[in-house]
């Protein structure tokens, strides 16, 4: 089921973005079974909000043999979780400050590896979401840029959350805007857009997302 569900949502992406858009399962709560059967069905790109989790997940499905593929940290990374994060998943996609950025890249320094990140932009000022506002954006990515140990290439936001479907898509028109506006100043690299979740992955593509975070879509609603 899950395996027919995601090959489902993978056509429907695929028309939508013109083939643009890869789908990043979000894999909270669900067990290393289930993430089993999406990889095998053609899943490639695995994102956990918890650590713990991430790190028995990737140890359970490379005792399974899992296909190859990459895993995110879409969750909000603490200082003391820095290790384990960067040592199992091979991008950090809610970077938002440059002390959270400093502590990867010591950590990553230390281990002797190189991270990708992206920013995490609180796209809509949302009080309840983490992010740098888009207004500090690009003086924190001149900042990242300097460190060693990290590789910036994309931005991620989760838009606003609200109905007003005009107001959801002008937060992702704010994150592409600056992803934009980073490759004009030079950084070409910068060119993913992690952008849309299951109920608004649609009004993301319009606006330039080339990964979309979903969960329910594929796994099922969590218990």
């Amino acid at each position: 089921m899950i395996g027919e569900l995601f090959q489902r949502l993978k056509a429907e992406v695929d028309e939508a973005s013109g083939g643009r858009t890869r789908i990043l399962l979000a894999a909270k709560h669900q067990s290393p079974e289930a993430v089993l059967e999406a990889l095998t069905a053609g899943a490639t790109l695995i994102g956990h909000n918890i650590i713990q989790q991430l790190t028995a997940s990737e140890e359970a499905l490379r005792e399974m043999g899992a296909p190859e593929h990459e895993t995110h940290v879409i969750g909000h990374v603490q200082s003391n979780k820095a290790r384990p994060a960067l040592i199992d998943a091979g991008t950090i996609e809610t970077v938002d400050s440059l002390k959270t950025a400093r502590r990867l890249n010591t950590v990553a320094g230390d281990l002797g590896l190189t991270r990708i990140i992206y920013l995490q932009i609180n796209s809509s000022n949302a009080p309840s979401q983490f992010g740098v506002a888009p207004e500090d954006t690009l003086e924190l990515a001149e900042q990242i840029f300097a460190l060693p140990h990290l590789t910036l290439t994309g931005l991620m936001s989760i838009g606003a959350n609200t109905p007003d479907e005009q107001a959801v898509r002008e937060s992702f028109a704010t994150t592409r805007k600056l992803a934009e506006q980073l490759r004009a100043e030079g950084h070409v690299g910068c060119r993913e857009l992690s952008m849309g979740m299951s109920g608004d992955w649609r009004i993301a593509i319009d606006e330039g997302s080339t990964i979309i975070r979903v969960g329910r879509q594929v796994f099922g609603e969590r218990d």
